[in-house]
């Protein structure tokens, strides 16, 4: 998934006091987050070349606009399919907005307002306890869910290419039964922030339950996710986790998948169970290893 304006940071700071025109989405996948409209003409939609990407799939590529009138903003539909309402109301021309105003655009509604830095760090503090994970402060599950839903439908009709990485911690009871829950609680947290240092720049990177985490990368072939995965096994293995004056090292196993738009897989969850099948072979393997579908022009790697 390409790091678009989901991921934005909230606006840029300027004198405290001053109030900056904002959307903030008050129901959807990203709660909390702020969008401010620094252009004269924001489009928003589901392309990934419009200026407010909404990830839905009944919104429109180009969905709504939003114009700066000099004092004045106004919203306009551009003939989506599923329309544009401003509060509760079907927009049919363009509409001045106004303070509070509700924006509903197909699933997700966003709410007009001006904003200025305290309230945008609020707003962000509120989306990431939506879709971070409290220990790990990485992705959480159902904000992975989430997003592989909307990537799978985006891969079947562009047919970019969508991988998975799926993984644990070999023997990570041990762990737990030797140094105690807060010692696993250490290796969960630093090996995530391990992993972000290593991995920097990819698209997700979630804990998917319990020792479990997961990569989600569009656009990637087998290859590159098989590199990524060798080089996390490598960094993980290599490093020595030191709690309470004790050296830890652990390994992980990883399960590489990789799914080109075709027909074959009917649903998103069958990556990962098709990822988890080759995890569940890293282990019986001898863990500490990365098992994926045989390379173009190559044998399958341990």
């Amino acid at each position: 998934m390409s790091d678009n304006t989901e991921y934005r940071e909230g606006p840029s700071e300027e004198a405290d006091g001053d109030k900056r025109p904002c959307l903030v989405m008050i129901k959807g996948d990203f709660i909390g987050q702020v969008y401010e409209l620094e252009s004269d003409v924001t489009i928003v939609g589901r392309s990934d070349d419009v200026d407010l990407v909404v990830s839905d799939i009944i919104i429109s590529r180009r969905h709504a606009m939003i114009v700066d009138r000099a004092v004045e903003y106004y919203l306009s539909d551009l003939g989506s399919t599923n329309g544009c309402l401003l509060n509760k109301e079907q927009n049919t021309t363009a509409t001045v907005m106004s303070e509070g105003d509700k924006v509903t655009l197909g699933n997700i509604v966003f709410k007009f307002t001006y904003q200025d830095q305290d309230d945008t760090e609020y707003h962000m503090m509120l989306m990431n306890m939506a879709v971070k994970d409290g220990l790990t402060r990485i992705y959480n599950k159902r904000y992975f869910s989430e997003v592989l839903e909307k990537e799978f439908d985006y891969n079947r009709r562009n047919k970019v290419g969508l991988a998975i990485i799926l993984f644990d911690i070999d023997h990570f009871k041990q762990v737990n039964d030797t140094w105690g829950h807060p010692a696993g609680d250490f290796i969960l947290k630093h090996m995530a922030e391990l992993i972000e240092d290593t991995a920097r720049g990819y698209d997700v990177f979630a804990r998917y339950g319990g020792e479990e985490f997961v990569f989600l990368l569009r656009g990637a072939t087998l290859e590159a996710a098989v590199n990524l995965a060798e080089r996390v096994r490598e960094a993980v293995q290599n490093h020595v986790f030191q709690y309470d004056s004790v050296d830890l090292q652990i390994t992980v196993s990883m399960g590489v998948i990789c799914w080109n738009g075709d027909d074959e897989m009917e649903e998103a969850e069958a990556l990962v169970e098709a990822a988890d099948k080759h995890l569940y072979a890293a282990k019986e393997g001898g863990r500490n290893r990365v098992v994926h579908d045989p390379l173009p022009g190559a044998d399958a790697e341990d």
